[in-house]
């Protein structure tokens, strides 16, 4: 598990108020992370009954009610924190949705003294691409600067755990590791843990984060090493196919040709001398550590010895 999210917080860092938006998102699992190191949660949510709400009020977080589409939900939610934090909407939304969404967090935190805005966008999201998905976000962190809030913005690459999007389940059923490029074409990923790590981070030292857009990636592997990891995992061949761009919505079709025609440059050795108690996960690391949720959705048992002992080995 990354530093800093399995250690008491910095030292010389004082606890923080920290507004956790939409709680129950992907992103969600911040809430525990703050608490354990000793911050003040107060989790928002459109659903204050949610089992998950409920679950994190058992762990010492203040539970209120708040709506990205209600600006003054979310003002009177941030109100008395020092930090905020929050990401993009897209996956429950849509591009037009998570502008809307993104652009009402920024208004809502903007009068008075505003707090330290700690924000998940897109790394490409800082020019214009052409695309919606990437284009919301942009506007979202240009509604940033142009309120000039206290923000520090960091850009995942792609997710790992895209892996588990609804859209993939039916192919690593089958056997196949589907990719958003060409098979053997690198894709530069990160383990969402690595991301709430550095947000963690950012969180605890905005004297050293504000300001500070980071793109984030930990590893470039292919689909075709990707593959070769999960057969190694789970005692089963796996092969790697990209997914037919005719057979997904548009826009993410368009995502997908976009990360094909424009490798991200992010720097992955200088991230991990940056920030060297963070794990930075291979795809391999990340693989080991979800192999029961991989074995659950490819209908297979991990390979005998896997789930206490030795790693499987990333391909050289």
């Amino acid at each position: 598990m990354s530093m800093p999210d399995n250690h008491p917080r910095i030292p010389g860092t004082e606890a923080k108020r920290v507004l956790v938006a939409g709680v129950t998102g992907r992103f969600g699992a911040i809430a525990d992370l703050l608490l354990a190191r000793g911050h003040a949660v107060r989790a928002a949510t459109r659903d204050p009954a949610h089992p998950a709400a409920a679950a994190l009020a058992a762990r010492g977080a203040e539970i209120v009610r708040a709506d990205f589409e209600d600006a003054g939900s979310l003002a009177a939610a941030g109100r008395g924190m020092t930090t905020v934090f929050a990401s993009g909407t897209a996956h429950k939304a849509g591009p037009a949705g998570e502008e809307r969404h993104g652009k009402n967090l920024a208004d809502a935190l903007s009068a008075g003294s505003p707090p330290h805005l700690v924000f998940v966008s897109g790394a490409g999201a800082d020019r214009p691409t052409g695309l919606a998905v990437l284009d919301a976000k942009r506007a979202v962190e240009q509604r940033i600067r142009e309120l000039r809030l206290p923000a520090t913005v960091i850009a995942p690459v792609y997710l790992m755990e895209n892996l588990f999007n609804p859209w993939n389940l039916a192919a690593l059923g089958a056997g196949v590791l589907p990719t958003a490029v060409p098979p053997a074409l690198p894709l530069q990923q990160v383990a969402t843990s690595d991301i709430l790590a550095l947000a963690v981070r950012a969180i605890e030292q905005p004297g050293v984060f504000e300001g500070e857009r980071i793109e984030a990636a930990s590893d470039a592997s292919t689909g075709q090493d990707a593959a070769s990891v999960l057969s190694a995992l789970l005692g089963r061949a796996f092969s790697a196919r990209q997914l037919p761009h005719a057979d997904l919505p548009p826009g993410l079709a368009a995502l997908f040709g976009w990360l094909e025609r424009n490798p991200s440059p992010v720097d992955t050795g200088a991230l991990r001398r940056r920030f060297p108690g963070i794990t930075w996960h291979s795809f391999g690391d990340w693989a080991f550590g979800q192999r029961g949720r991989l074995a659950e959705a490819s209908g297979t048992a991990p390979a005998p010895g896997q789930p206490g002992g030795k790693r499987a080995a990333a391909p050289c």
